[in-house]
């Protein structure tokens, strides 16, 4: 390895991004050994928490505590899943995202596949400067497509809020974004499953597929532009 590279990596570790991006990756870590774990003690909930991280991923926050509460895992374990898989993805891919975008802005990689997020969320950034933490609150929490807890982070960032600032803010805005959902799948597969208990399972399985299709296909989208 170059001595430019192994600079370069020292640098990002002893950085507030390098913290949480250790600290990130320490809470995967954990994760996965809760699921081996759980696995080796025959528990059954370790597939429904290890799908619950995978759908989550895929198709975002909404779609796994669908998949949580149709499993009838406890509102709380799925609140505080969906808020740890959440601030796990935060603490990965934001500190790659701030270090790639202040030390490869110029590298034909970051140009092609980053900018393009960079540009998106800049847009924003000029709107709503006045209103710094409301604002990125406001886009983590929001159920909307190009927002969330990466989008508002990076908001957050270009905004110039300060980085432990950011991520409190981020991760408040996804734990009450969890608690809203929790909330209402609940209501709502209590009320479906007095009408038929098939129809929570059915329900379920198109949001899904249905938030994991449109996922997909809005990534590939925005990759061919």
């Amino acid at each position: 390895m170059k001595e430019k590279d192994t600079n370069l990596i020292k640098r990002f570790l002893s950085s507030d991004e390098g913290i949480i991006f250790i600290v990130g990756n320490c809470m995967l870590i954990l994760w996965l050994a809760v699921i081996i774990v759980l696995f080796r003690i025959g528990h059954h909930h370790w597939f429904n928490i290890l799908t619950m991280g995978f759908t989550q991923l895929i198709g975002g926050r909404a779609a796994s505590i669908a998949q949580g509460t149709q499993t009838c895992m406890y509102p709380l374990l799925i609140f505080l899943l969906a808020s740890y898989i959440d601030t796990i993805v935060l603490f990965i891919l934001y500190p790659i995202f701030v270090f790639s975008y202040r030390n490869f802005f110029e590298r034909r990689f970051f140009q092609k596949r980053m900018k393009p997020l960079f540009d998106s969320v800049q847009k924003r950034a000029t709107r709503y400067r006045r209103h710094k933490i409301a604002t990125v609150f406001l886009f983590v929490w929001f159920p909307f497509w190009m927002t969330g807890v990466i989008i508002g982070s990076l908001l957050g960032y270009l905004l110039g809020l300060r980085t432990w600032v950011n991520m409190t803010t981020c991760m408040l805005g996804t734990m009450s974004a969890s608690l809203c959902w929790v909330f209402f799948y609940d209501k709502l597969y209590k009320w479906l499953g007095n009408i038929n208990k098939e129809i929570p399972l059915i329900l379920t399985f198109i949001i899904v597929i249905g938030l994991i299709v449109f996922s997909i296909y809005s990534k590939r989208r925005n990759i061919t532009r």
